[in-house]
């Protein structure tokens, strides 16, 4: 597990030169640094439930080549629904708290984009490590997370720039 927690280690610097690519942005607009952790770290949920479901399917020979694409499929409309709801939610909590229409359109955006990376990657990495004969169960956590950091950090900083917003 170590040799795992070292790739997770170098993954996570990955994530945060994303955050490093939006320093101004963050620096204009101090609460985005009081959200990110929330998209990434609902995405890296949603990422890991996901990621349980496959890799016992896969355990138990329930996953097969055969059925992978309705996996995905099946897992894709339950991130992008789980997506929607959550984005309202936090939307709809940001606003009542901060009292801006477009942060709270962004986080909403940038909760249903992470969650959708969350539900393809819960798949598509235990599965592609099961086929390189690399045990899911152990190292398929550290990749999911990465992506999911990863992509909440520049869906959420990425929209706020494009939407220009600043304090």
């Amino acid at each position: 597990r170590f040799t795992w927690l070292v790739v997770n280690l170098g993954t996570a610097m990955v994530a945060s030169s994303v955050v490093g690519l939006f320093q101004g942005t963050i620096a204009s607009f101090a609460l985005l640094a009081v959200l990110m952790p929330i998209v990434s770290g609902m995405g890296g949920n949603a990422g890991t439930q996901t990621l349980a479901v496959v890799v016992r399917a896969l355990a138990t020979n329930q996953l097969t080549s055969s059925n992978t694409a309705r996996m995905i499929g099946r897992e894709f409309r339950i991130a992008a629904a789980n997506g929607v709801m959550l984005g309202a939610l936090i939307g709809l909590g940001t606003y009542v708290i901060f009292h801006n229409q477009n942060l709270s359109i962004v986080i909403a955006a940038a909760m249903l984009t992470n969650n959708i990376v969350a539900g393809l990657s819960g798949v598509l990495v235990p599965v592609t490590l099961d086929k390189f004969r690399i045990d899911p169960a152990v190292s398929s956590a550290v990749f999911v997370t990465t992506m999911t950091d990863t992509m909440g950090f520049f869906s959420f900083l990425g929209l706020a720039s494009l939407w220009g917003l600043h304090g």
